[in-house]
């Protein structure tokens, strides 16, 4: 009866990941993490004798140790992974905005027309009459 609660949580945990990914909100490579969380449960869960003699191997003085060592070791890599991202998307952004602004001197160039930037409060003006257009047609 006390393994029912583990199976309970990979259960709600792959649920929770492959409805996130079907509406395209999570990417699979993220997933991969949850994923290696619920097979180690799965397999602790079915041969509970396997985590102390797991841990006790390793040198943990509780199987509780280890348990919180494994957590913080995954939350670690996760931290990186999630910088890395991070850190690539601020490249792009970087790179996409040079390339806009290069764009827009060229046409200011070309036609003698400067445009101005867009602002949040000119991008929902822009927005709302676009829709208001669309809604007359």
């Amino acid at each position: 009866m006390s393994y029912v609660l583990p199976f309970l949580f990979v259960i709600a945990t792959i649920t929770t990941m492959v409805v996130l990914m079907r509406r395209r909100v999570m990417k699979e490579r993220f997933t991969v993490w949850w994923a290696l969380l619920s097979v180690g449960v799965v397999v602790f869960a079915v041969f509970p004798p396997l985590l102390p003699f797991v841990a006790e191997h390793l040198g943990f003085q509780t199987p509780s140790n280890f348990v919180f060592f494994v957590a913080s070791i995954m939350l670690l890599l996760m931290s990186v992974q999630f910088s890395v991202e991070i850190s690539q998307l601020e490249e792009k952004t970087r790179t996409l905005a040079e390339q806009l602004g290069i764009l827009r001197a060229q046409t200011e160039q070309r036609s003698g027309v400067t445009t101005i930037a867009l602002t949040p409060e000119t991008v929902q003006l822009v927005d709302t009459t676009t829709d208001a257009t669309e809604a007359e047609e």
